[in-house]
């Protein structure tokens, strides 16, 4: 079976296609270009027997259901926090207010590990802890490109742009000029956030393993080599993938 599944993020529009459980392929929309022709250019010529959608931008979700009825000529499911009661118990939570992609990322460390933590590092940075069918709770903080951004906008001694180095930014040396302490600050920011989540999910929840994913992974590489880390691309979309197995 071809089956698209798509994550609605703030930043990006993540489209993966997944045949006989397998993903073989992602395709990368910015959220800011979505339109009509933008989509249709992404997923034409593809024959889909199901479309499953988990979106965090609520004001694209009707435009999306109508679009993609209208290119694949299939009903499409949106995927809503209620869906992953079958995966946890989420008794605790107000469900209307967790998001899909953390019960995604939740959904494929109950998979992957019963017992672990993960961390996403996108537009905003999230960890989520799980055990077995039980989520411990949520972390959420701020983005380490929205620091530098409050930098830029509100440091008068920084004369020029600062951006984050790709090629540099996993850098933990102390940096020689602005630019180099920045990445080396973005770099140590990300360590120290894993790091605390980390010893703070073992010490109260004995969990042992963590997963990391998303698109600011960036400033970490390398860390995957210990070994209760793992570096996992496109975690919500196998998350959402579990989950449309069984709604």
């Amino acid at each position: 079976m071809n089956k698209l599944i798509i994550d609605v993020g703030n930043t990006n529009i993540k489209l993966g296609n997944f045949i006989d459980g397998k993903l073989t392929k992602t395709k990368i929309l910015p959220t800011k270009l979505y339109s009509f022709n933008n989509l249709k250019k992404k997923i034409d010529g593809v024959n889909y027997q199901q479309v499953y959608v988990g979106s965090v931008v609520k004001e694209l979700d009707k435009q999306i259901l109508r679009d993609i009825k209208n290119i694949t000529k299939l009903q499409l499911k949106m995927i809503r926090a209620i869906d992953f009661k079958k995966e946890f118990n989420l008794s605790k939570f107000n469900v209307n207010e967790i998001g899909t992609d953390i019960l995604g990322l939740a959904t494929i460390l109950k998979k992957l590990y019963k017992n672990a933590v993960g961390i996403s590092f996108g537009t905003a940075t999230f960890a989520v802890a799980v055990k077995c069918k039980r989520i411990m709770g949520v972390v959420i903080a701020s983005s380490i490109e929205m620091g530098i951004h409050q930098l830029n906008t509100t440091t008068s001694l920084i004369k020029n742009k600062l951006l984050v180095d790709t090629a540099k930014a996993s850098s933990l040396e102390f940096g020689k000029d602005t630019n180099s302490a920045i990445n080396s600050g973005a770099s140590h920011m990300a360590r120290g956030f894993i790091s605390s989540v980390y010893d703070y999910a073992k010490t109260k929840y004995h969990i042992n393993q963590m997963v990391l994913t998303g698109g600011k992974t960036i400033y970490l590489h390398d860390i995957d080599k210990l070994k209760h880390i793992k570096l996992l691309d496109n975690a919500v979309l196998l998350g959402y993938y579990e989950l449309s197995q069984t709604i």
